[in-house]
Order: C-alpha cells, then sequence, then structure tokens
C-alpha cells in the first residue's frame, strides 16, 4: 500500500457544525457554509474557479477556459444521405435538412444549459457545404439567441474533407477552446456543460490540455487498449486511442498538431481519423463513460439508451417551431 496524504479537520469545527445542523465543506475549500454554492451533498463546479467533487474532494481550476469556437460544418445536399447496403441511417426515410435542423436545436439548448449558471463567450461558426440561401437562413433562426453569437462561412473547397479543412482554417482565429462537430450528432442537455466542466477540471489535475471526445461510440468496446478513468463533472471519463471528427481540443493543441490535424482532409486515410489517432498517442483524449452525443448516421449511434427520447423531444421541437 502507497500512503495518502490525510487532511486532519478541526474537531471543534465539527462539533459546532454539529450542533448547528450546519452541511460545510473542510477547511478552506468552499468555505464552512457557503452560501454562494446551493448545494447539498453533491459536487460543486464553479468556471474558472474551483471544484469540488464529494467523492474526490477540492481542486483548484488553474486551467482557465476563456471562450469556446464551435464549428459546425453541414452539408443538406451531402450523397451519402442516400446511400443504401451496409450503411445505414439510423433514422429511416429522414430528411436531411431535418436532421441538421433537430441536431442544432439539440446543441443550441444544451449551449443555453450551461449559460444558464456560466458567463461564457461561444460563437458557433457555421462551415456551409453547398448549403442554400433559404436553408441558412432557417438555421440562423433556429440558433437565434442574446446570449450566442453566430457566424457563417461557405466551405472553399465542397465536399467532407474540404468542410474539414475549412474548420481548420477558421480555427486559426479561435482564442481558446475549439469544438469541430459534425452535421448529424445529437446533443443532451448537459453535453456543452459537462465537456467544459471536465476539460477544466482534467487538465488542471495533470496539468495539462486534453482532446475530449463527447460520445461513448461501441467501437470502444472492440479493442483492448489500456485505459485511465478520470473524474469529471458529473460523469466518468476513460482515456481512448480512437474518435471520428466530432472533438474537443485547444487553440495550444491545434498549433502544435496542427500538421496531423489538417492531414485528415489533406491526405486520404483508412480510417478516415487516423491522423488523429497519432496525436492521441501523446495527448490525452477522453470519452465519457454513457454518452453526451450521439452519432445520428450509425446503425448504433452511440451507448446510451434513451437517445431515442432525446430525438424525440427535439424533434417534437422542431415541427412545433419551438427553438
Amino acid at each position: 500500500m502507497f500512503t495518502r496524504k490525510i487532511n486532519k479537520q478541526s474537531k471543534i469545527k465539527r462539533i459546532i457544525l454539529k450542533l448547528l445542523n450546519v452541511y460545510a465543506y473542510d477547511k478552506e475549500t468552499l468555505n464552512i457554509i457557503n452560501p454562494d454554492y446551493k448545494n447539498v451533498n453533491g459536487n460543486l463546479v464553479a468556471l474558472n474557479d474551483k471544484s469540488f467533487n464529494f467523492s474526490r474532494g477540492y481542486l483548484e481550476l488553474t486551467r482557465k477556459i476563456k471562450k469556446l469556437d464551435i464549428y459546425y460544418r453541414y452539408s443538406p445536399n451531402n450523397s451519402l444521405w442516400n446511400s443504401t447496403g451496409s450503411w445505414k441511417r439510423i433514422i429511416p426515410d429522414i430528411d436531411k435538412q431535418v436532421l441538421i435542423s433537430v441536431c442544432l436545436i439539440s446543441l443550441k439548448k444544451s449551449i443555453l444549459y450551461f449559460l444558464d449558471n456560466n458567463n461564457l463567450d461561444i460563437t458557433i461558426n457555421l462551415i456551409a457545404d453547398k448549403s442554400n440561401s433559404v436553408f441558412n437562413e432557417k438555421i440562423f433562426n433556429i440558433l437565434k439567441s442574446d446570449k450566442i453569437k453566430v457566424k457563417k462561412i461557405d466551405s472553399k473547397i465542397n465536399g467532407n474533407r474540404g468542410s474539414y479543412l475549412e474548420c481548420c482554417d477558421q480555427a486559426e482565429k479561435a482564442d481558446d477552446l475549439i469544438f469541430f462537430i459534425e452535421d448529424d450528432y445529437l446533443f443532451e442537455n448537459n453535453c456543452i456543460d459537462e465537456m467544459i466542466h471536465t476539460y477544466a477540471r482534467v487538465s488542471s489535475s495533470i496539468k495539462k490540455d486534453i482532446i475530449i471526445c463527447p460520445s461513448d461510440y461501441p467501437f470502444f468496446y472492440d479493442s483492448l487498449y489500456q485505459t485511465t478513468l478520470f473524474i469529471g463533472k458529473k460523469l466518468k471519463w476513460r482515456k481512448v486511442n480512437e474518435s471520428l471528427l466530432t472533438f474537443m481540443f485547444s487553440k495550444e493543441i491545434y498549433t502544435l498538431h496542427k500538421k496531423n490535424i489538417r492531414k485528415v482532409g489533406d491526405t486520404i486515410n483508412e480510417p478516415f481519423e487516423k491522423p488523429l489517432h497519432e496525436i492521441y498517442r501523446n495527448v490525452n483524449c477522453l470519452a465519457p463513460i454513457n454518452s453526451l452525443c450521439h452519432h445520428l448516421s450509425r446503425s448504433v449511434p452511440a451507448i446510451h439508451e434513451d437517445w431515442k427520447k432525446t430525438w424525440s423531444e427535439n424533434y417534437n421541437n422542431y415541427l412545433k417551431d419551438i427553438y
């Protein structure tokens, strides 16, 4: 057994708190009573300040989150949508524009869920691949909010690789966190909240920036590779060696690994994301245990039993024009 550091508690303080029937965290962590945090018997996170996990203890968040730039690339006329054979859409016979719209509704809800209790500059950069003005206007109406900035950029090169490279070009202008998103991902309400707080918590703990993949893909369970578990805001996260092309990383990681990040679009790779997997040998890539978003192009979108409920809720909002 290896020794662990034990933080001694004041017996007098414990007696006083017991007599007053006050629940409190220890010592200098989050103060004795801490009226600024409305929480009992649970985890606390204050963005860019401190994190308290009830089972793990106090952690000062040294990794400050300055800004989040989302690069959402969408192609309403993607020919892959009509594919047959082994590549089956999990929602059959759905129109691609409807799918993009519903996924964007879920993304907006997830962002606003986070912003309800946190203050952060968030911009959605829409990377359009062969779209049209009518659909673009519809998307702007969906994303309209006084809390979120929205910009639109037309991809200079058509196709999957072209729109990905446009994301890379635009990421040069980012200030801090970068989130690449494909247009067929459905988000849980707590996705953005869990991702940002986990990014700050884990990066502060290991003193290195990380990469986050928000989906617990089924293929993670097909390989035997070593991993490590981390505690996020509420979920457990594990180190993975693979991901698809929806992932969050920092501007520093982009600068250090720009060649490999761009190589995804610059070269033909098998699998498509192989250059990213090479980065994961040196940079920790984490995925949640139980998905925060779901890849709706696949026959099995992610490890999460309630994704159909999430789809129905957002699809009903789309039908009712409730964004």
